[in-house]
């Protein structure tokens, strides 16, 4: 330090502290007097990225696990509260994938393989304990379809060939709601709607089977109604290659209608407010209002035929396509959708598990003295978890030479000498201290 200062005025040294948190708590953590010292720079956190990050991730072509509500919510939260990097936020991704492969032995439904070496008898029984065979089988009973059920529970063989079915079309429908996620997230950039979204907000809707019913598709389906003809051209061009049915038909629709008008202006449907007004008249010194809609041209009727059109098609494709994933047999296996591993690894606890382990040496020590002292205090336990349960023992105010005797009656034995006491005297002058530590 004494050659850095010799240097200070001949060569200028820059300490730069890299600080993920916001300007109001950082000036909140450090004084008035350390603050005028600093030139702070503020670097906005590059939120897109990380949306793109997770869009790519869910909706690859290749997909075969996709993530629940559940644990992308908790990923996505804990994106914003901590504003952790591009890095951190794959690492969490990565992790949940390799929990699901690792942990879940119903993950090699998800391989190609179709041998007998991963259909096991073992395998077998795991899925007729599933909830989601449980609803399938009440389902096919609901149907009446009694042979069927019976062959599920007893005929391993059926069981084999009804879950690599049912994985295929689960696959199937899942890529359709990703499908649908992007498509509302088109819709949003091509109309006006009062609230947009991100889209891994739109994908735990979806996930969450929430998006059909939500506010989102009614704001969206609302403001598709109100769009003016050439808007409605311009969201047309973006959907040419969406999974619509019947889009390219309305849009070649569109242009000759635009085509045929004989105006500069854009075609309006009923439903534009262009062609409603409100009119006040007083009658009898009170001021009545009154709703007037104005007529429409023939062009304007046919375009609002074609715009009623729109709106059906991207209905039925929203009834369609958003279902509830969680209503799928083996919806188990397609989704990972557990927050607790999660909390455990990236939000650890260390506190509980240092007085678990204080409390509960023999749990982690794994040892065979501790035995038959699983409850309360032994002098087989460690000195440390000794004088942490007496810690817990005492009350408010602790008497040092009470402490000592009731460590030493433990610790200590009958037959002790001199020397041997000293050394547990010094044991506890040294754990004494330390003693803070436990709060």
């Amino acid at each position: 330090m004494f050659k850095v200062n010799f240097w200070t005025d001949r060569i200028p040294f820059i300490t730069l502290f890299g600080l993920k948190t916001s300007v109001e708590l950082f000036q909140e953590k450090l004084p008035r007097k350390t603050i005028r010292h600093l030139h702070g720079t503020e670097f906005n956190v590059a939120q897109i990225s990380v949306d793109n990050l997770f869009r790519a991730v869910s909706s690859s072509h290749s997909q075969t696990l996709w993530l629940g509500p559940g644990v992308s919510n908790l990923l996505l939260h804990a994106q914003h509260d901590s504003i952790q990097g591009v890095a951190s936020f794959t690492k969490s991704i990565q992790y949940a994938y390799m929990t699901h492969f690792f942990a879940n032995p119903l993950s090699v439904l998800l391989g190609e393989s179709r041998s007998s070496d991963v259909f096991q008898k073992e395998l077998y029984e795991s899925i007729r304990n599933l909830d989601s065979f449980r609803r399938h089988a009440e389902e096919e009973l609901d149907r009446n379809n009694f042979e069927t059920v019976k062959l599920l529970l007893n005929d391993d063989e059926f069981l084999r060939d009804t879950v690599i079915a049912e994985i295929k079309r689960g696959r199937t429908l899942l890529k359709s709601v990703v499908a649908t996620v992007d498509l509302v997230s088109s819709l949003q950039l091509c109309v006006n709607t009062k609230s947009s979204e991100s889209w891994p907000a739109i994908y735990t809707k979806a996930m969450a089977g929430e998006l059909r019913n939500s506010v989102t598709i009614k704001d969206i389906l609302l403001a598709v109604r109100k769009l003016s003809s050439d808007s409605m051209c311009n969201m047309l061009d973006q959907l040419a290659d969406s999974p619509l049915r019947g889009i390219s038909t309305l849009r070649d629709d569109l242009g000759r209608l635009e085509s045929e008008k004989d105006t500069t202006d854009p075609l309006r449907s009923e439903h534009d407010t262009h062609h409603r007004s409100v009119r006040a008249t007083v009658v009898a010194h009170k001021v009545e209002l009154s709703k007037h809609v104005s007529s429409l041209s023939e062009h304007d009727l046919s375009y609002s035929k074609l715009v009623n059109g729109v709106d059906s098609v991207l209905r039925d494709y929203f009834q369609e396509t958003l279902i509830t994933p969680q209503d799928l047999f083996l919806h188990e296996v397609l989704m990972y959708d557990f927050k607790s591993p999660h909390r455990d690894v990236f939000a650890p606890k260390p506190r509980y598990s240092i007085e678990r382990a204080l409390s509960s040496p023999r749990d982690y020590l794994g040892c065979s003295c501790c035995k038959g002292a699983q409850h309360g205090l032994s002098s087989t336990h460690p000195a440390t978890s000794v004088l942490y349960q007496l810690y817990l023992e005492s009350g408010a105010l602790i008497n040092i030479s009470d402490l000592w005797s009731a460590f030493y009656t433990i610790i200590g034995s009958e037959d002790a000498v001199d020397e041997d006491a000293e050394q547990e005297r010094a044991l506890y002058v040294v754990l004494t201290p330390n003693a803070r530590s436990f709060g």
